[in-house]
């Protein structure tokens, strides 16, 4: 008698820190990912980090939850692989924007949006300046993937 209570004792025990524990459970957190190369760039709100797969991001994710850290979310590429810049005009070469197939009016209404070509980002003021741009870059022979493109309709 004086056995089997002492095993229940130490079954509860058990039991209850088990249940009191973060699970290290494998399959829940990844410990090792392949070494393939497939960059996935995140977003935790406030920062970009780019991570080498798929399967480290969720590897960080599960260890930022555990210690109640905002995850990381997948996002658009170019928010990791792109510079920053102020005058995104200067960065890309001095091309002519005031090209006569390119003039429409733009309003003087901000509306800031966040733009890339996939090697630089910058804000613009409005939409009509984007599409400014991008006839102008057309006209010097600029392939499609030389365009700007919108990242968010805010600043960068």
């Amino acid at each position: 008698m004086m056995f089997q209570t002492l095993t229940l004792c130490c079954l509860a025990l058990v039991t209850g820190i088990a249940a009191n524990t973060v699970s290290t459970n494998a399959t829940d957190c990844p410990q090792f990912c392949a070494a393939i190369y497939r960059p996935v760039c995140a977003t935790d709100g406030k920062n970009f980090k780019e991570f080498a797969s798929d399967c480290n991001l969720k590897s960080d994710n599960c260890r930022r939850e555990r210690n109640n850290v905002a995850a990381y979310a997948e996002t658009d590429s170019a928010w990791c692989s792109s510079e920053l810049v102020e005058n995104i005009h200067e960065k890309m070469g001095s091309f002519k924007l005031d090209r006569e197939e390119c003039f429409k009016p733009c309003s003087m209404i901000y509306q800031p949006i966040c733009v890339t070509n996939g090697k630089y980002r910058a804000h613009l003021s409005n939409v009509c300046l984007l599409e400014t741009f991008n006839c102008a870059l057309q006209a010097t022979g600029a392939q499609p993937t030389e365009l700007l493109r919108v990242l968010r309709d805010s600043t960068c």
